[in-house]
């Protein structure tokens, strides 16, 4: 395979993750606004819908361009849906995953290309723009949903080969990196004394946290109604059937790694494999007491970083040229 089509592929399925991802929070942000009744009065820091800025690390391209007094709701999910300025938004994300898929559409699926280029074409739409005006949260599920069928279509549609190897490398390496980040970024809230004191607004943020990473209701058949911090942070961290969950998704990439390598599994095949590999390794005999004892945010931000170096791994090894 190419390395032009292999980094297409890898970065189709990352830029299609991020724009569900950034969906998801958004729509869970406008829901946590209106659930926690007088949540901006009572919480001392930028609101649920806002918070998406610093998990994305666009507040500064945000404040540069719409300033740092009075900031509106409205302008905020605009900003990250239709600013085709904004790198981060919604539209540019599924832009590139286009233009990427465009790229190399011989190797896609009719049914998968097709997806992301209507889907596209929708958010460009006036059509899209109504709804969104109409309704946030429905047109937030429809872009939510969109992405999702993608993902679908790739398992569905496509051959257990390298096409599929890099969509699904991709896909899961920006899992764990925007989980990481939702999970640093909601929990400081979360560990501040005084900034979500009342025991009924702490339920409404920890079910917004699971929300937030698609694992509400599948928590909930396993724990029922017991929603405590220990839980969340093993549920989304360690737990390896989850397919959101931190653990899960490295398991994932490093199958699909040694697929590409084309290795016997007894020695690893690039740097890349062996940051993955190791990584793999802590998450899988490590306990939420250590983590925590030792420090969430530190853990967290070790794993953004080993996200980071094994991207720069990976493109150096299949797609430098």
């Amino acid at each position: 395979m190419l390395s032009r089509v292999a980094e297409n592929l890898y970065w189709i399925s990352r830029y299609v993750e991020r724009a569900e991802n950034v969906s998801r929070l958004l729509d869970v942000g406008f829901h946590l606004e209106l659930d926690a009744t007088g949540l901006n009065g009572a919480v001392d820091g930028p609101g649920p819908i806002e918070s998406v800025l610093t998990i994305l690390a666009c507040r500064e391209a945000f404040e540069k361009s719409h300033g740092t007094e009075e900031r509106d709701r409205d302008d905020v999910l605009r900003f990250l849906t239709f600013d085709r300025q904004n790198s981060h938004s919604i539209i540019s994300m599924l832009g590139r995953a286009r233009e990427n898929a465009r790229g190399s559409q011989e190797t896609l699926s009719g049914e998968a290309w097709s997806q992301v280029n209507m889907l596209y074409l929708y958010l460009g739409s006036s059509r899209a723009r109504k709804r969104f005006d109409a309704s946030p949260p429905r047109f937030y599920d429809t872009i939510k949903r969109a992405c999702i069928l993608f993902d679908g279509l790739v398992d569905a549609t496509l051959p257990r080969t390298e096409v599929f190897h890099f969509l699904q490398l991709g896909r899961y390496l920006e899992r764990v990196n925007q989980v990481s980040r939702i999970l640093n970024v909601k929990l400081f809230g979360l560990r501040e004394p005084g900034l979500v004191e009342e025991r009924g607004l702490r339920l409404v943020h920890w079910s917004s946290l699971l929300r937030s990473c698609s694992a509400y209701e599948a928590y909930l058949r396993e724990h029922h109604d017991r929603i405590d911090p220990e839980r969340v942070v093993r549920y989304l961290v360690l737990n390896s059937d989850f397919p959101r969950a931190m653990r899960f998704c490295v398991a994932r990439c490093c199958e699909s790694l040694r697929e590409i390598a084309g290795g016997d599994g007894e020695e690893y095949g690039s740097e890349a494999e062996r940051q993955l590999g190791r990584l793999d390794s802590e998450l899988r005999y490590m306990d939420v007491e250590e983590i925590i004892g030792e420090g969430l945010s530190l853990f967290l931000t070790d794993v953004q970083d080993s996200c980071d170096r094994i991207g720069e791994e990976i493109h150096q090894a299949y797609f430098f040229s």
